[in-house]
């Protein structure tokens, strides 16, 4: 379940952006394997984002290297995020 606060100041698509990237770094999503659909991310915040604001939130993904869409297969990791570690585990 991704838990997305809609009081707070920061907007939605940011905390989506950032609830993706840490399963990135946690290795819960490695490089090479596709991020949930749109419909499944939905499903995960148990109806509290738009389809608008999960695709608000890839976009933040791709601009920064992260995810990359494959017309026709979904939304893929090709990057860790900056600064996670190289091996996708977290320490600490």
């Amino acid at each position: 379940m991704i838990e997305i606060d809609r009081e707070s100041i920061v907007p939605m698509y940011v905390q989506l952006a950032s609830a993706l990237r840490e399963r990135i770094r946690r290795g819960e999503i490695p490089v090479g394997r596709r991020i949930p659909s749109h419909h499944e991310l939905e499903q995960e915040t148990g109806g509290a984002v738009s389809r608008r604001t999960i695709k608000s939130a890839i976009e933040v993904l791709q601009a920064e290297g992260t995810v990359q869409g494959v017309q026709g297969k979904g939304v893929f990791v090709v990057a860790m995020p900056a600064g996670a570690p190289e091996d996708g585990k977290s320490y600490g």
